[in-house]
Order: C-alpha cells, then sequence, then structure tokens
C-alpha cells in the first residue's frame, strides 16, 4: 500500500491501474478510494492498513475500447462519477484516459461549446478551518467534490493536499509512535490551501479550459461559484452543448 500511495501523492496521478493476469475485474487505486476506506478505519488499524496489498483500497477501473467514439468515454465518466477510464486495445491496456485530458481537447478544437462560465459552474462548498479533516472528507465525499474552501477565503483544500499531509514521513512517524491518537483530528488549517483565481462569469468555456488544465488544484471561482474540470467537461456534455469534431 506504501508505494502505491508515493506514487498518488508525488506523481498526482489520478488513478493507479493494478495488473492482474487475468483480463477481467481490473481495478484501480485512487485517492477517492484511498480516502474513502480511511475513513472506516480505527485509528489503531493505520499501521495495518498501510500494510495490506493495493487492492484492499482499490475500486473497479471502468472499461472503454479503442475503437468506440469520445462520447462513449464520456458517458462512462457521467455514469461511473470517476474521471478515468482503462482503454482495451485488442484486449491489451493500452492506455488511462482522463476527464483532464479533454481539457487540452479544446485547445485543439475537438471540443468547442457556447456555454459561458456562469452557465456551468456550482455553488462554492466550504468549511471553518477549524473544520476536522475526518468531517471534512465525509462531506467532500457527500458532496462528490474534490476541494472544499476555507469559509471567508477564496483558497481551498484539495483531495491531493489532503492526502499528501496525511501520508507524509512525519504524520505517519508520529501516528506510529502513538497509535491510539487520531490522524483524522487535525483540522483543515493545517493542510495545503491553494488559491482559487477570479474569472468573470462571462469568460467562455471554450477559453478557460486551457487555463484551468494548468492550474494546479485546477480550480477557478466565479461570482460566488466555482468551475473545476468537470464543470468544464462534463456539464456542456450533461446539457447536450458540447459538440465534438
Amino acid at each position: 500500500m506504501m508505494s502505491a500511495l508515493s506514487l498518488l501523492r508525488f506523481q498526482e496521478i489520478d488513478a493507479l491501474p493494478l495488473s492482474f493476469e487475468t483480463d477481467r475485474n481490473h481495478r484501480a487505486i485512487a485517492g477517492a478510494s484511498c480516502l474513502v476506506r480511511l475513513l472506516h478505519l480505527k485509528t489503531k488499524d493505520l499501521q495495518k492498513f498501510l500494510k495490506q496489498p493495493c487492492v484492499s483500497a482499490s475500486d473497479r477501473l471502468p472499461t472503454v475500447r479503442s475503437e468506440q467514439n469520445l462520447s462513449v468515454l464520456l458517458d462512462t465518466f457521467l455514469e461511473t462519477r470517476f474521471g478515468f477510464a482503462r482503454v482495451v486495445e485488442k484486449r491489451r491496456v493500452g492506455a488511462l484516459a482522463r476527464l483532464r485530458d479533454f481539457l487540452g481537447l479544446y485547445e485543439t478544437g475537438r471540443l468547442e461549446t457556447d456555454l459561458l462560465v456562469e452557465d456551468v459552474a456550482t455553488p462554492i462548498f466550504s468549511l471553518p478551518g477549524k473544520t476536522k479533516v475526518r468531517a471534512a472528507l465525509e462531506k467532500m465525499l457527500e458532496m462528490h467534490s474534490r476541494r472544499v474552501f476555507i469559509s471567508g477565503t477564496k483558497s481551498f483544500v484539495w483531495d491531493r493536499g489532503i492526502i499528501d499531509r496525511l501520508f507524509s514521513p512525519g504524520v505517519l512517524a508520529r501516528a506510529a509512535r502513538n497509535p491510539s491518537r487520531d490522524f483524522l483530528g487535525m483540522p483543515l488549517s493545517e493542510f495545503e490551501r491553494l488559491p482559487a483565481i477570479e474569472v468573470k462569469p462571462g469568460t467562455r468555456v471554450n477559453d478557460l479550459a486551457g487555463l484551468i488544465r494548468l492550474q494546479r488544484g485546477q480550480c477557478f471561482v466565479s461570482d460566488g461559484k466555482v468551475v473545476t474540470p468537470w464543470d468544464v467537461v462534463m456539464k456542456p456534455w450533461k446539457a447536450n452543448a458540447l459538440n465534438i469534431r
């Protein structure tokens, strides 16, 4: 488990596919799958969790075939609410397709929409900085949100930052020395906070896609709302307002 968590921390990848001898039932370990398991752990069981095989903290990996068109992949994202899927070519895994890859398709002209930021933005989800990360994670999973804003600010904590902090050498060493200490008891104020850049509500989604792809945390705010890659890609698709060329 520790090797997989190190890859998720340092590479900031969306999912780490697991290799099996059979082509069936492929699975992957991702940030969300790890955090869900952590919420169900008793404090004293953290060390046992870290020594378990990766498959114990994995989810089924959605699959599409390489000859299928992009609409099938987008429908898969919409159905599973995962931003990734494996691509199979002649029974061989060819690649991991990610939601973030679609952002670049706006820049090449493969994707296009007439929608504006104000059409796709989502109300900001925020919590006080003193909120314990356990409670924050529970709410983030309930809201299907990878980011939680700190109340009264335009800065946010995202799931990558939470993983990076929880599984940092310092935190793990303290947890090993004191197994009874609640490793999810830290307040949000102790986690890295990223600033969200403001954009105008009338900004074209086409223009924002390239910017959000390069932004760490991949998040913008606009008139009290937030815009993420899911909003930029999946909302136009769900609204039948995304043209694929």
